[in-house]
């Protein structure tokens, strides 16, 4: 599944999504900045593992793309330096720590809380009270770094396709 419109189709999605948290970061709207940073990385994932398989439809493309980096190993190495594929698990990394904030930003959180007598009562905390602004500032920088990664991998994978297309092209002029 080496499709160069898979990866752009994801990547322009993670684009937006992390274009559309800046704006609402700096509007002071930090549930709307970690929902869009959350995507941003979650897509930028996708992006990656689109060039091994089939993104799974789920929020948090980490455990898939840690699986294909372990067992596509012999396969991605030999393609990517050492940083490429520490970076790599960074962002399987990433995506699955931003994951949770896909619902938390979206709905809210059941909290277990004791009160003064020691009982534990469930209490729900609205999403709006959950992301922060250091909140929304964590999920940006993995995002930006997320989308970091994704971009230096695709444009790996096409310098790479194109260097290999190139002595072929040669030897049908020659």
């Amino acid at each position: 599944m080496t499709n160069t419109a898979e990866f752009e189709r994801w990547l322009k999605d993670a684009r937006a999504s992390l274009a559309s948290a800046e704006k609402a970061f700096q509007a002071g709207d930090f549930r709307v900045a970690t929902q869009n940073a959350q995507l941003c990385a979650e897509l930028s994932a996708k992006a990656v593992v689109a060039f091994f398989a089939e993104p799974a439809w789920r929020h948090d493309p980490g455990k898939q793309l840690q699986q294909i980096l372990k067992k596509d190993k012999d396969r991605a190495t030999p393609q990517l330096d050492a940083q490429t594929h520490q970076n790599l698990a960074r962002l399987a990394l990433d995506a699955d720590e931003t994951a949770p904030w896909h619902g938390w930003s979206t709905f809210r959180l059941r909290s277990r809380q004791a009160y003064g007598r020691g009982e534990e009562e469930d209490v729900w905390i609205a999403a709006v009270d959950l992301c922060t602004r250091s909140v929304a500032d964590d999920l940006l920088v993995r995002a930006r770094r997320s989308l970091e990664t994704a971009n230096a991998f695709v444009q790996h994978v096409l310098e790479a396709k194109d260097h290999d297309e190139k002595p072929g092209q040669d030897a049908k002029q020659g």
